[in-house]
């Protein structure tokens, strides 16, 4: 069954088909920038359900903030629960007539939409309640409404029995209408054949689920499947006269109408049924502090931080228990990680003293004062405590590791199975050690603490190993991820246990008999082996089965495959997900099924990401196929003719392939082949004749992220914007330079100890490659890109001037010591400390070589970012005043905006400067 968001409104639709209508090859870019949006909104804060049967995510059908809470509930469309207009208003107090209000509106329509926005939406442990916060409050929504649980069951029960019986009618009428349709001396048997195979497996799928069913979707989809195969046959008597004149075949069609007329109605009823009459609604604070981080503890108690420590309150009781007191805003102390068991018994979390960290100040230049907000960044002294959270605990425990080394923090906690043991996973030694522990029964008298695995890269320590998966029906085993053999791959972890010693009196010695712990004897075994990376992992409910995503079958695209572990040679199975070959991202499966039903994004480069939910059950037959629950692509940006990028590998001059995307303008006929790559010099010689097109470069961000994929992502106007550059007559290329994520562990960290190294040289490699190959101006290639990107585009245009003619650097970072006291983590990965390693910030920070300028930069900068200081770029331009290359730079700064832009004006005029700066040096 096909299920769809609610449609755009009448009005919206029209006026998206006029304006694409109007530019249907010829974009611009106030209409790339605009807000709603000519791509759609994407579904937002996609949380499935525990028991899997539903999906609850955020979207505006307008393509506005603030967004709406979308239901899927498995059978039918999606419908909106709730509305930000639902809830009480923000306590916010009124804002004073001014009397000389004619500058800049500060809180305008844009910022009062965004003050009402509903977040942190989680699901209770049985799947009956929600949980958001809103303003910095908590509200609870209960989906089961004024029905009773029982009274609900029941009622649910006697719809799917009433249904059933209708579905059975249909299956013992089938073969009664097949012979007679045959008995008419019919060849054509595709319908009766049809019929047959959807009766078999209606039929099948009835016995083989409970009543009602936990998933009713493939029962509903398949009886769905068997009508329209009947229905075939009775309108054969359309194509074939012979079959009006069999009364038996006649009168069975007059019986299948009855059929078909109750089997509408009783599903209709059924879906009723377990629908929500009318979700209670229950605000369950109203405070001047806010709430943060809540999560459900149980399916009574929430945990939740306000003022740095965390509390938990009683749904049913109304009771509030403060679980830590170690927080204190003013001496800089704070809880940060608090992680609760999953049987919600235990939290753990650690105290983060930051008192030595500095202020990060970051101006507001819009309000009638200036004002000045303080973020403190750098490192920080941490411990880890555990506390149970009835409250019951006079004094947390505090787990005492072997102690660091060296610049650290704790990355990761996760619980194992028996709710009472901790894994930690640290990163020390300057961030090239990571260990993961086990600190078995925590807190009590037997706890024990086991180093499961310690690995150290001379560089840094991957990001993607994050992954720690423990198992959920064994205590004693644990997945992780390591790039220890050069790529992200998934290792299982098993500890050896320790048997109960009887002593002399033939008592069981320990504080728990029936667990005596473990020894310090770790097996480790790898998963998965090969050139390519796992990104995400997690294990099946029953503890046996392993699924993960992975580049296995191509760098640009994800699948999702299906491993054993334990077994002698573990088997690994493709879990097939549709014909799609794109990204399929953000998977989540349930915690309860043991076939599991899974909720992930799909996209590809020109279609953007939806919501699918399919079944990650490998032997079943036919029930992985996903089903598509969101449509919020517009249709008119849907068959809009978009110019394809087209995926090339690029040789860099140390020998290793940079895997690229290139846009090529429509009428653009230089592109490589193997007679052309074997012309002669004279021949290349008297190419005067050839259109030579100009090339801009177009630089990701992040340095740490992969951007030549298949998939939609935030860089979504970029490619409008690079698909706009096309349209110009534009060559547009788009790399994953040296550094970049999804290539292996050498590949990411080849920018150690340089920034602006071996990244760059991919650059200047791949701007040779274009030239050589596509038929680029070597004398009008341009450069654009944020943050890293942006960064980027400034080394480029001052170290290589040879290659690059005008570069627009937005929010970039000028000098990497003021992103180490921004971002110190991320810094010291890659250059090491700024007192200990001088050399190392100065050849990698483009404000060392600005006198070196002499061709065109464009700076842009937004003075609210909070991530890279809208300082970079001051110094920078002061430098470069201070040089005298007036001539050569052109600056601007948005007061309103952040590291990331929201509002549309902002980015509109963002990237009409860059167009109209590359059309002048470029043309």
């Amino acid at each position: 069954m096909k299920a769809k968001i609610l449609l755009l409104p009448a009005y919206l639709q029209l006026l998206l088909v006029l304006t694409f209508s109007s530019f249907a090859q010829n974009l611009t870019v106030p209409q790339i920038m605009a807000e709603p949006s000519i791509a759609g909104m994407r579904p937002d804060a996609e949380r499935l359900s525990p028991d899997g049967r539903k999906v609850v995510f955020t979207w505006s059908a307008e393509g506005k903030e603030p967004r709406n809470v979308y239901l899927w509930d498995g059978t039918g469309e999606p419908r909106i629960i709730l509305r930000p207009a639902d809830l009480l208003p923000a306590m916010r107090p009124p804002v004073p007539e001014n009397k000389l209000g004619y500058g800049v509106i500060v809180r305008d329509e844009f910022s009062r939409q965004r003050e009402n926005q509903i977040g942190n939406i989680d699901w209770s442990p049985d799947s009956k309640k929600l949980l958001f916060t809103q303003n910095g409050d908590l509200w609870m929504m209960d989906l089961a409404g004024d029905i009773s649980p029982s009274g609900k069951e029941t009622s649910i029960a006697a719809a799917w029995k009433d249904l059933t019986e209708k579905y059975t009618r249909l299956t013992d009428l089938t073969p009664l209408l097949i012979k007679a349709f045959k008995d008419s001396g019919i060849q054509d048997q595709k319908w009766p054949q049809s019929a047959a195979d959807k009766r078999a497996s209606l039929i099948a799928a009835l016995e083989a689920n409970a009543n009602p069913p936990a998933h009713p979707r493939d029962i509903l989809a398949l009886a769905s499947e068997l009508d329209i195969s009947v229905m075939g046959i009775t309108r054969q008597r359309d194509a074939y006269p012979v079959l009006t004149s069999n009364q038996v075949f006649m009168g069975l069609v007059q019986e299948y109408l009855g059929v078909a007329n109750r089997i509408k109605i009783a599903r209709t009823a059924y879906i009723n049924a377990i629908k929500p009459a009318s979700p209670a609604l229950r605000r369950l604070t109203k405070t001047q502090t806010p709430e943060v981080f809540a999560r459900w503890l149980d399916n009574r108690r929430i945990a939740f931080l306000q003022a740095g420590n965390v509390f938990v309150i009683e749904t049913d009781q109304f009771s509030l228990i403060q679980l830590t007191r170690e927080a204190n805003p003013a001496a800089f102390i704070g809880v940060q990680n608090s992680t609760p068991s999953k049987d919600g018994s235990l939290m753990a979390y650690v105290v983060s003293d930051s008192s030595r960290q500095r202020a990060l100040v970051v101006p507001n230049y819009l309000d009638d004062f200036v004002q000045a907000q303080q973020a403190r960044r750098g490192w920080s002294e941490q411990r880890l405590f555990v506390v149970k959270t009835d409250g019951s605990t006079e004094r947390p425990f505090e787990a005492h590791l072997p102690r660091s080394e060296g610049a650290g923090y704790i990355r990761g906690l996760r619980w194992a199975a028996d709710n009472s043991s901790l894994i930690v996973d640290r990163v020390d030694k300057d961030l090239k050690r990571r260990q993961l522990f086990y600190i078995h029964d925590i807190g009590s008298k037997g706890e024990q603490v086991i180093l499961v695995t310690e690995e150290t890269d001379p560089k840094w320590i991957a990001g993607l190993s994050r992954i720690v998966e423990p198992n959920p029906k064994n205590d004693g085993q644990i997945i992780f991820g390591s790039e220890r053999d050069g790529y992200n791959h998934l290792y299982l972890a098993t500890l050896g246990r320790q048997k109960p010693e009887p002593n002399p009196t033939a008592e069981i010695r320990g504080e728990n008999p029936s667990d005596a712990g473990f020894i310090n004897k770790i097996t480790i075994e790898q998963l998965t082996k090969g050139s390519y990376e796992v990104d995400w992992a997690k294990w099946q409910a029953n503890g046996e089965t392993l699924f993960y995503s992975s580049t296995e079958d191509g760098t640009e695209i994800r699948e999702f495959y299906a491993v054993w572990p334990g077994q002698q040679s573990p088997e690994r199975v493709k879990v097939y997900t549709g014909d799609n070959k794109g990204m399929k991202s953000g998977a989540q499966i349930d915690d309860l099924n043991d076939g599991p039903e899974v909720l992930f994004t799909s996209s590809q480069w020109n279609k953007p990401a939806e919501l699918f939910v399919g079944r990650f059950c490998v032997n079943c037959r036919g029930l992985t196929m996903p089903m598509q629950i969101t449509h919020s692509t517009p249709e008119a940006f849907s068959k809009m003719t978009w110019i394809a990028p087209r995926f090339i590998d690029i040789p860099s001059k140390d020998g290793k392939v940079i895997k690229s995307k290139i846009y090529l303008p429509a009428e653009h006929n230089a592109a490589p082949s193997a007679a052309a790559n074997q012309r002669s010099a004279n021949q290349r010689a008297n190419q005067t004749s050839v259109k030579k097109y100009p090339m801009v470069v177009f630089v990701h961000g992040a340095g740490y992220l992969q951007n030549t994929i298949n998939g939609w992502n935030n860089y979504y106007r970029e490619f409008m914007f690079n698909e706009m550059l096309a349209q110009k007559g534009y060559v547009v290329l788009d790399i994953d330079y040296r550094g970049s994520a999804g290539y292996g562990q050498a590949w990411r960290t080849d920018v150690y100890d340089f920034l602006g190294g071996s990244d760059m040289q991919d650059h200047v490699d791949a701007i040779d490659y274009a030239v050589k190959n596509y038929g680029v101006d070597p004398g009008k290639v341009g450069v654009y890109g944020g943050s890293y990107g942006g960064f980027m585009a400034e080394m480029l245009i001052f170290r290589a001037p040879d290659k690059v003619a005008a570069a627009a650097a937005l929010r970039p970072v000028a000098d990497w010591k003021n992103y180490y006291a921004s971002s110190p983590i991320y810094t010291a990965e890659r250059l090491g400390f700024p007192d200990k390693n001088p050399e190392a910030y100065k050849r990698s920070s483009p404000i060392a070589y600005a006198d070196k300028l002499e061709k065109p930069l464009l700076i842009l900068h937004g003075m609210q970012d909070d991530n890279v200081h809208v300082q970079d770029s001051v110094q920078l331009v002061e430098k470069l005043i201070r040089l005298g290359k007036t001539p050569y730079f052109e600056v601007m700064f948005y007061p309103a905006e952040n590291h990331t832009f929201a509002r549309p004006e902002s980015w509109t005029d963002e990237y009409s400067r860059i167009l109209t700066f590359f059309e002048k040096h470029l043309k």
